[in-house]
């Protein structure tokens, strides 16, 4: 980008030339620069839905190594999400909280287990009404934190200890009691085990689930319905190329139900792997990734609290073009949202479909797109219930990265009409103090805050009040600038503020203004009638383009 490009001694100068401007307008000394932006401008634009970063911050941004993997998991405490992930920095497990206005509280994420010496990956998150308990695979076996609503790690602690765990575990929570499963491999062998962990840090001893003649089971999922905890796994019993869904309901007080191996849930031609499985209110609905028609595709079954099938043994949810893989579910009243990797377009996206406690799926047939496509590749959804909407979570990166990182860690909310509200995404893994550019100043009550903003793929400039004390104060309006805007500057006069911004003409660059207004209930904007580019031969001539 040309701007990128340019001398300090340019940008400096050229900020001068707008600056002037606009002070001389404004009947105002020259002499003194505008305040810097305030810290609580920067908050009340950081979780604002929409707020994107300007193409030349996101080249920025591309060079800086990203740190994220795929593979999160989030959950909701009944205020606010909490995202975990692992990531490339010290203690390899981070974790940031969402608000359900969209609100990132902890940018760039905070380490879960940073100098715990416990350091590992592929975490799961569950809320257990006290903690959010967070748990993951570490060289010493299953690990496990318990984590307070403001961020505070209360403690961490192993869950069991070998180097044959492997993961990602399954997760989910009564009152005060998370039941975790995961895969205790061996040389020839691999069993589904289960441990109860109370929200005072105590263990239970595993319990053992898929016991049968083949022993090989992995991809556990965990639900609860309000009496029991149902498991379930893929497993390789009836065939290494053709493995089945099998599953085993466990008690609060660790009785297993369904006997040493579990039962077939889902039994058919071809693979069926990945499993999700949530609780819905009135059946265990279990998601998973299916190959029976030559690609990868995503099915869905619904189970009464006895196990005994309710409707199809299996009914499509996402069955086009390309593959359909990982699939994840989360439920909201009678309705759950299913979100998957798609490849259809070529590249990877996250997409979704809600379906209904009767099996129906609502809306489109074919889902809708949940990833903004701020990354070439988007996959590895996540996604948790609360506040009457979704929170999706994802990975974005470059074509060609490696499948397992470094990528970035997204976030957006989506409704119940399928509506999208983070264009682009949220990110999580954003570096603590990066800021995109943004111009402030202050008014009588309140500041006006200026930025860059993608509208409807073409980039152009917002502006909106914000109040002294950090809140958001209008939906943003337009400002008349072009594609080519950038660097803006603003200035108050007493009665309105003036915006003025760099932008590119067919032979020039200059500058253009607006006069903001914000008397009213709305603010107006007017453009400075006078403010037209200057030719190029006017910039400094050592500068670089």
């Amino acid at each position: 980008m040309r701007q990128a490009k340019w001398k300090p001694a340019r940008v400096a100068r050229w900020g001068g030339v707008l600056l002037g401007v606009l002070l001389s307008a404004c009947g105002m000394p020259s002499d003194e620069p505008p305040d810097e932006v305030p810290e609580e401008v920067w908050e009340a634009l950081d979780g604002r839905a929409g707020l994107s970063i300007p193409s030349e911050a996101r080249t920025r941004m591309a060079k800086t190594p990203l740190t994220g993997r795929p593979g999160e998991g989030v959950a909701f405490d009944g205020k606010q999400f909490l995202v975990v992930w692992q990531d490339e920095r010290e203690g390899g497990v981070f974790g940031a909280r969402v608000t359900p206005k969209g609100k990132v509280l902890d940018p760039g994420g905070f380490p879960i287990n940073a100098g715990s010496g416990l350091d590992g990956g592929q975490p799961r998150v569950a809320w257990d009404g006290k903690f959010f308990l967070v748990t993951w695979v570490s060289a010493s076996g299953l690990v496990a934190a318990h984590v307070e609503r403001d961020g505070d790690v209360r403690r961490r602690f192993v869950v069991f200890g070998s180097d044959e765990v492997r993961g990602p575990p399954g997760i989910a929570c009564a009152h005060e009691l998370c039941l975790l499963a995961f895969p205790f491999v061996g040389d020839v062998e691999s069993i589904i085990n289960a441990i109860r962990v109370t929200s005072d840090g105590d263990v239970s001893e595993r319990t053992q689930l898929s016991v049968s003649a083949s022993n090989m089971a992995i991809s556990p999922a965990v639900a609860w319905d309000g009496k029991q905890f149902l498991v379930v796994w893929s497993d390789e019993r009836g065939g290494i190329l053709t493995p089945d869904l099998f599953g085993n309901r466990v008690k609060k007080d660790g009785t297993r139900l369904d006997g040493p191996g579990g039962v077939p849930l889902v039994v058919r031609e071809g693979a069926q792997t990945v499993p999700d499985v949530t609780w819905t209110g009135n059946h265990f609905f279990v998601v998973w990734q299916d190959d029976k028609n030559g690609t990868q595709d995503v099915y869905g079954a619904r189970f009464r609290k006895d196990l005994a099938l309710d409707g199809p043994a299996a009914f499509g949810i996402a069955t086009g073009a390309g593959d359909q893989t990982v699939p994840r579910v989360a439920p909201s009243g009678n309705k759950s949202l299913v979100v998957w990797d798609d490849t259809r377009t070529g590249h990877h996206r996250v997409r979704g479909v809600r379906v209904g406690d009767n099996g129906s799926i609502l809306g489109s047939k074919s889902g809708f797109t949940i990833s903004s496509g701020d990354f070439p590749e988007e996959l590895a959804p996540a996604v948790a219930a609360g506040d009457h909407k979704f929170l999706v979570t994802y990975a974005g990166t470059t074509t060609g990265t490696d499948e397992f990182g470094p990528h970035e860690i997204l976030a957006t909310r989506v409704t119940h009409d399928d509506t999208v509200k983070d264009r682009p995404a949220l990110r999580l893994t954003r570096p603590s103090k990066h800021k995109p550019p943004v111009a402030a100043a202050r008014g009588d009550d309140a500041y006006l805050a200026v930025w860059s903003e993608n509208l409807s793929g073409t980039p152009g400039m917002l502006a909106a009040r914000v109040s002294l004390d950090g809140r958001l104060l209008d939906v943003p309006v337009v400002l008349p600038a072009g594609a080519t805007s950038r660097a803006p500057v603003v200035v108050w006069d007493g009665d309105a503020w003036f915006v003025a911004w760099e932008e590119d003409a067919a032979d020039a660059t200059g500058f253009r203004g607006a006069r903001v207004s914000g008397v009213g209930p709305a603010l107006e904007v007017s453009r400075l009638s006078g403010s037209e580019p200057l030719p190029l031969e006017m910039l400094a001539p050592s500068a670089k383009r």
